[in-house]
């Protein structure tokens, strides 16, 4: 840490969260070659399609365990000793699930190996976004993502590769390589720095001042971007101790920092996530293009080809997620994840019935609908989470929303294999169908977070009289200020893409007001033409009118 600084410190930070969410992916793909070799079935068993289905998704209700753990955990120890704990239990799953004798012991391992990992997805977008600038945090938490598309690749031709190879280690070294990664993020975990954030809410106020320089300046504590990130920083924080919020019994009251809406937000764009089908995809899909009638080796080297396409897809958000926003992403993920699948089903329906002609079709869209989830919701459900809690409260409410991420994979996982034995085509459909529905929340409940400051969404989501109260605090917003008008040698730090455009003042939702903007303690009243005059109006409209996201 101490020879790491400005772009070079804050690009390892991210590289850090990038390898994290790469030993996710590879986690997530690596079950997809394993289910379909026959030395593990025999290994196993031979188990039937439920049990097999269990193998697979208990995985998943050990990454919840995990997630959930770091409600308390991850402020405990802070964001990195987390994670670094996280990666010392995936690499004890690992070793159990590499000398696996039988299902059951491959059950317990998995579910080892998953609360090691459900501890790092629930940690590392928060560590993240504690450290990203706000008009380029949606851009970083994308590229993370991206490497998760990566891990799947990586699993994907490892397991082609060693379809050739005979033995057990045709599925056990796979399963075994899951600890190179977990131990390179685990040592890169001591170098990184903590999260500014979490240090200032622990009362470590120099060392966050000294985090916030190394990032932004030549470690200069008094430059006026330190000063104007760390009194924001401090603001938010006393804003939320006003409110007394911090146990896991505030998240689901409404209160007067609308905690209970943000909960929901969470979780449900990550049941979204999950129940839009990606995971029926992920887990099974050599079996999906074996079932299209591909022989298994042919299967095993389209899903490879399928991981590189997955990848192309998770890159575009780098270039798209701060450009269109949030919301935007959601209806565009959603409209072609629900074509692609209907297409899909329709395709399979025509094979199952003896039209081999429409394989093609199967494969095809199959490859498309990963592009388009890549491109949209791989990363979203990971982002908007990190963005909308208190800091009090965004280890604790991450890991609801991480670990409504894991039952919804868990359930999919679990019952994908009995819908493909029995439902068949319809499978598809079913998916396909749901992501339609999904439109609806998006619309009605989900508004525009980008380029904002994570204390001015904290502010954005409260009711009337904290948005009150915070004015009396001048320095919220004053990061987004600094950026975008008066530092030039911060927006040189940002990447290229996000200087290439300007932000529209209005978001995608009415629900949020356009921007926050501080008032100087002395004014007693806000410019009606200033962003702080504009909120005050939104929230002063009659009874008839939006009110913001608390009212009802």
């Amino acid at each position: 840490m101490a020879k790491l600084k400005g772009k070079a410190l804050f690009a390892a930070s991210t590289l850090l969260a990038a390898i994290g969410f790469l030993l996710f992916g590879y986690d997530q793909g690596v079950m997809s070659g394993v289910v379909s070799n026959q030395r593990f079935k025999d290994t196993m068993g031979n188990p039937d399609s439920a049990l097999m289905g269990a193998i697979v998704a208990l995985y998943e209700i050990g990454c919840m365990a995990g997630a959930l753990s770091t409600g308390r955990i991850g402020d405990w120890l802070g964001r990195r000793k987390t994670i670094r704990l996280g990666c010392v239990i995936l690499i004890v799953g690992a070793v159990l699930q590499t000398a696996a004798v039988n299902s059951a012991m491959m059950i317990v391992a998995r579910i080892v190996t998953g609360v090691g990992n459900g501890m790092n997805t629930a940690t590392i977008p928060v560590y993240q976004a504690e450290l990203s600038p706000p008009k380029s945090r949606g851009t970083h938490v994308a590229f993370e993502a991206s490497l998760l598309a990566v891990g799947v690749a990586i699993a994907y031709w490892i397991e082609y590769g060693l379809f050739f190879v005979d033995g057990e280690v045709a599925w056990r070294f796979p399963l075994a390589f899951q600890m190179f990664f977990a131990i390179i993020l685990c040592v890169a975990s001591f170098v990184l720095p903590e999260s500014p954030r979490w240090l200032q809410s622990h009362g470590y106020e120099e060392e966050c001042k000294v985090v916030l320089a190394r990032l932004w300046t030549d470690e200069d504590v008094s430059h006026p971007r330190c000063i104007a990130e760390w009194e924001e920083i401090r603001d938010g924080i006393e804003l939320e101790r006003r409110e007394g919020v911090s146990s896991y019994k505030e998240l689901f009251k409404k209160g007067r920092l609308n905690n209970r809406y943000r909960v929901l937000l969470g979780m449900g764009g990550q049941l979204i996530q999950q129940f839009g089908g990606i995971n029926v995809i992920s887990y099974y899909l050599t079996d999906v293009f074996i079932q299209a009638g591909m022989t298994t080796e042919m299967a095993m080297l389209m899903t490879g080809i399928d991981g590189i396409v997955y990848f192309l897809g998770a890159c575009t958000p780098i270039y798209t997620i701060d450009r269109l926003g949030r919301r935007k992403l959601m209806y565009l993920g959603l409209i072609g994840q629900a074509a692609t699948l209907l297409i899909v089903g329709g395709c399979q329906y025509l094979v199952e019935n003896g039209n081999t002609n429409a394989s093609p079709g199967v494969i095809a869209f199959v490859m498309i609908y990963n592009f388009v989830f890549g491109a949209a919701w791989l990363g979203l459900a990971w982002l908007y989470p990190s963005e909308i809690f208190t800091t009090g409260l965004r280890a604790k409410g991450n890991s609801m929303s991480t670990a409504a991420n894991w039952l919804g994979n868990f359930v999919v996982a679990m019952i994908a294999p009995v819908l493909f034995e029995y439902a068949k085509y319809w499978t598809f459909l079913m998916f396909g169908i749901l992501n339609v529905v999904f439109l609806i929340p998006i619309y009605l409940w989900y508004p525009e977070t980008k380029g904002k400051s994570l204390e001015e969404i904290e502010v954005l989501f409260s009711s009337e009289e904290v948005q009150e109260d915070s004015r009396s605090l001048s320095h919220i917003g004053s990061v987004s200020a600094y950026d975008s008008k008066r530092d030039a040698e911060s927006l040189a730090q940002r990447p290229h893409s996000s200087r290439m455009y300007s932000f529209g003042s209005r978001p995608g939702s009415r629900r949020m007001p356009s921007s926050f903007s501080v008032v100087h303690p002395k004014s007693e009243k806000p410019n009606p033409n200033s962003a702080a005059g504009q909120v005050k109006q939104e929230y002063t409209k009659g009874d008839d009118e939006v009110k913001g996201p608390n009212f009802k």
